[in-house]
């Protein structure tokens, strides 16, 4: 006998609706990350630097890889914590919201890598 309340099968978790609802978008947006904090990494093993002030100013203490794996963190744990609190129809826009800006700046520094690849 168990005194614990068993759950309907069709009550979602967390984790199920992250899943099932926006994963392509949120698969996007860690695509994104990756691509920005790859190409931010690699452009500044090449000698190129880092213009975010909030990065620089905390890059002393973590590290470059550990200062952007942590803010991005916090981007995903506050974007998370919006889409769960957001209704359903307006949920698609936190994931694009997150990936359009990664997304950029990671095509950016591909931009700028290759010029000075080039050059």
């Amino acid at each position: 006998m168990s005194l614990e309340t068993p759950r309907p099968e069709s009550a979602p978790t967390l984790f199920s609706r992250v899943f099932s609802d926006d994963s392509h978008l949120w698969l996007v947006t860690l695509l994104a990350l990756v691509l920005d904090v790859a190409t931010t990494m690699f452009g500044l093993s090449r000698g190129l630097s880092e213009l975010n002030p909030v990065v620089l100013a905390l890059m002393p203490q973590f590290g470059a890889l550990g200062t952007l794996l942590l803010l991005k963190s916090i981007v995903l744990l506050i974007s998370g914590t919006m889409w769960v609190f957001l209704p359903v129809r307006y949920r698609g826009a936190i994931p694009i919201g997150v990936a359009v800006p990664w997304g950029v700046a990671g095509l950016m520094n591909a931009q700028l890598i290759l010029l000075t690849s080039v050059g």
